[in-house]
Formats: C-alpha cells, sequence, structure tokens
C-alpha cells in the first residue's frame, strides 16, 4: 500500500472517529438537558399547585385545583402516608401510573414509544397532614428532536468527510511530493552513477525542507568524496608507477646480464631498494592521509605553549640530530595536542630536509584571540609560482629533489588537512635561496565547532 493511501485513510478515519465521539457526546448531553429541563419545569407546575392547595381550607373544591394543573395527556395521583389514593386524575386513557424511586429526582419511563416523566413532590393537605403528589408528563417531542439531532450529526459527518477527504488529498500532496521527488532523484543517481541533488525551498525551516537539505548536504559530501577518491587513485597510480618502472627496469637488467658483474648488480640492488623504501614510504604517507580525512573528531584541552613547543624541539633533536631554537612567551592555548604536535612536526621535518642550518619556532600573540606559530628555516626557500599548489596532494616543487629526501608530496596535503580540523590557516612565505617561513594562525580558544575536555 503507498505511503499516500495510507496517510488518507489513516486521516479519514481518524477524524471520522472524532467527529463520531463528539457528535455522540453532543447528542447525549442535549439529552440530559431536554430530560431536566422538562423535569425543572414540572417541579415549577408543581410548587404552584403545593401553594394553592395550602390556601385551601377544605377539600370540597380541591379537585377544581388539581385539574387546572394536570398536564397535558398526564395524570395526577395525590398518596396518602398510608400508599391510600386521595386523588386520581388523568387526561389520558392509558395506564401511566408509576412514580420515581426515593433516592431519584424524577423518573422517566417510555410508555407506547414515548417517554414519560413523573416527578413526585411533598405537599400539605387541608387537613394538615402530609401527602405526595406525583405528576407524569407524556414528552413526545423528545424523541422527535433526538431524532432530528440524530440525523443532523449524521449528515454533518458524511458531509464533512468530503473537505476532509480533500484537505487530506493536499497534505499528501505536500508530504508527499518531496519524499517522491527525493525517491526518484536516487533512483536517478542510482541508475547513472550521478550525485544529482533536489530543488530545496531555501526560505522554508520545515522538516521537510530540512530533510532535502540534509539529502543534499549528503549528496554535495558524497560526490566530493567520490572525487577525492578518484583523485587519490588516480594520483597514487601516477605516484606508483614510476617507483615500479625503476624496479621492473633493474629487474629485467639483472635477468639479462646475470649476477657477475658487481657494478651493474650493486647499482640495481641499490636502486631496487631505493624505490622500494620510497614506495613504502609513500604508502605509509598515504594511508596517513586518508586516515586524517576521516579522523575529523578534535579533542581540546589546554596546553601551555612554552613548555609544549620546547618538548617538541628536544624530541625533534633527538630524532634528527637537528637544534631547534623556540621563542615563545607565557601563552595558554586550547587545541587538541596530538593534532597540534603531528602539524608541527610536518613542517619541522620539511625544514630539516631542505636546510642545513638551525631551524627556528617564533610565537606571538594575535588581536581577537588568535596566536602565531612561525617555524622559519634558511634552507633553499620556494620558488613563489610554487606555492598556491603547495598544500595540493601529490604536488612536489622539484620532483628529483623531492626523491632525494623521501618526499612524495603528501606530508603538506596531510598538514591542510590537520589545520582545517583545528581551525587554524597556513601563510607560507619563501625566497629562493633564502628560507621558508610557515606561519599558523590558530584560535587561543580551539573554536566553537570543537569538543573541549577540561
Amino acid at each position: 500500500m503507498k505511503l499516500s493511501t495510507k496517510v488518507n485513510i489513516l486521516s479519514t478515519f481518524l477524524t471520522s472517529i472524532i467527529l463520531i465521539g463528539s457528535f455522540t457526546g453532543i447528542y447525549f448531553l442535549y439529552k440530559e438537558l431536554a430530560y431536566t429541563t422538562e423535569a425543572e419545569q414540572l417541579q415549577e407546575r408543581s410548587f404552584e399547585l403545593a401553594t394553592a392547595i395550602s390556601s385551601l381550607a377544605t377539600t370540597q373544591d380541591i379537585d377544581t385545583v388539581f385539574r387546572a394543573y394536570i398536564p397535558t395527556d398526564g395524570a395526577i395521583f395525590v398518596k396518602d402516608t398510608a400508599g391510600k389514593n386521595l386523588i386520581r386524575l388523568q387526561t389520558t386513557s392509558k395506564n401511566i401510573e408509576f412514580a420515581p424511586h426515593e433516592e431519584e429526582h424524577y423518573s422517566i419511563q417510555t410508555i407506547d414509544d414515548i417517554p414519560h416523566i413523573a416527578l413526585a413532590t411533598p405537599m400539605i393537605w387541608p387537613d394538615q397532614q402530609v401527602v405526595e403528589t406525583i405528576l407524569i408528563q407524556p414528552l413526545p417531542t423528545i424523541p422527535e428532536n433526538l431524532s432530528r439531532l440524530k440525523l443532523i450529526f449524521v449528515l454533518m459527518t458524511l458531509i464533512a468527510l468530503l473537505p476532509i477527504f480533500l484537505a487530506g488529498q493536499l497534505l499528501i500532496r505536500y508530504i508527499v511530493k518531496p519524499v517522491q521527488q527525493m525517491t526518484d532523484t536516487m533512483e536517478h543517481n542510482i541508475r547513472n552513477s550521478s550525485f544529482e541533488q533536489i530543488n530545496a525551498k531555501k526560505r522554508s525551516k520545515d522538516e521537510l525542507a530540512n530533510m532535502a537539505n540534509t539529502y543534499n548536504e549528503l549528496m554535495a559530501q558524497i560526490e566530493q568524496q567520490h572525487e577525492r577518491q578518484q583523485q587519490f587513485i588516480g594520483n597514487a597510480s601516477h605516484e606508483l608507477k614510476t617507483p615500479l618502472t625503476v624496479i621492473e627496469s633493474y629487474a629485467k637488467l639483472l635477468n639479462r646480464r646475470g649476477t657477475e658483474n658487481k657494478e651493474i648488480t650493486k647499482e640495481a640492488l641499490t636502486a631496487i631498494i631505493g624505490e622500494a623504501e620510497n614506495m613504502k614510504a609513500m604508502i605509509e604517507q598515504m594511508l596517513a592521509l586518508a586516515k586524517t580525512s576521516e579522523m575529523t573528531i578534535v579533542t581540546n584541552t589546554k596546553i601551555s605553549l612554552q613548555p609544549f613547543l620546547q618538548a617538541i624541539a628536544h624530541n625533534f633533536h633527538q630524532a634528527y640530530y637537528r637544534e631547534v631554537h623556540v621563542e615563545c612567551p607565557e601563552i595558554e592555548l586550547v587545541s587538541d595536542e596530538a593534532k597540534l604536535k603531528q602539524l608541527l612536526f610536518i613542517f619541522l621535518d620539511n625544514a630539516r630536509k631542505y636546510s642545513e642550518q638551525e631551524i627556528s619556532i617564533t610565537v606571538q600573540r594575535l588581536p581577537k584571540n588568535n596566536v602565531e606559530i612561525q617555524i622559519i628555516d634558511q634552507g633553499v626557500g620556494i620558488p613563489r609560482a610554487d606555492i598556491p599548489h603547495l598544500f595540493q596532494r601529490f604536488y612536489r616543487v622539484d620532483k628529483d629533489r623531492n626523491r632525494k629526501t623521501g618526499g612524495v608530496g603528501i606530508g603538506l596535503s596531510i598538514a591542510h588537512e590537520i589545520a582545517k580540523q583545528l581551525l587554524a590557516s597556513i601563510h607560507v612565505k619563501s625566497d629562493v635561496g633564502q628560507g621558508t617561513t610557515i606561519s599558523i594562525k590558530i584560535p587561543l580558544n580551539g573554536g566553537q565547532k570543537n569538543e573541549y575536555k577540561a
């Protein structure tokens, strides 16, 4: 069963239940009010009769008084305390004698399909004894009115179902249309391997618009990830092709000439080992880049920047026997310690590879709660034309130079991904032959988007 049919049936059914329940309540309320109103009117007649009887000195004309107050087609019965009938008057040939129970104010009884109401009232008889007067009155109009009311309610329910059905259709069209549009778009994307988005109402803020916007964001992310994947596969294939070609060439050379020539053998094995190491480093960096792109959860902690940088400089010196001079005031930073450390190590490692002199780290506080960390080297520098492309995957300024230093053009891409996660910006200033300065601008409070742990 389609969703539109389910919604239509459910809305019509629930609305019908509400209408029937409401009209049923109104019907029984009207019925109760009708009988109560008749009882009150009969009570007023009874009080008037009691007043008239109390003014009589004898019972000589008492029948005349009772005939003046007898209901139309009704009856009046007067009984003493012993239950003996003192007066029995009725204007109908039917046997309509009955009385309400002691705990009831009035009683209703149906006689010949007509409801009759009986009401008992105590009165003072002319001889000063207390008697009970029972007035009985037929109520032929109440069943007629109830029947008309019932018919009106049935017609109103049937008539109301038409606009309810039409309203349900409009509601279904409003709700189901974007869902169907999304389904058609997804089917189209599946058939054509595309990432088409749906037209969402930009001004609307309801759940359907949010669903459409969320779907569009999902498609955009999937498309972006797909493009990254294709780019990654293409770049990886291109970069791995070169070392594989070198290894294959030297392997064929050894196969043709054997291993008798020690110089050729040594040259071939050295090249094969070197290219294998390059491939290993390249694969490791590829995996690191993929991991960095996926692990976007940032956990911020308070970092005392001066001892943090001193510890990094010490570890770097232990690993590469290179001095790193740190110049940092007392600053407390909120950021992800592990990611910031990885980011700084990437730039320090690049500075180590392309500079033989001392590497410096300087820190200064900036306006608007930002801090700038600079990594400065006195190395070979980078041509200005290459600076805009530094953070592209597999981009290398000098392929031959990078092969000698072990670079494959992925490290700066990893740094760029980490910087985005830390809400930091990177600026590169370099002159060929004079060195390079990497400036990292990062918010002191870690930004509002990241999770914070005290």
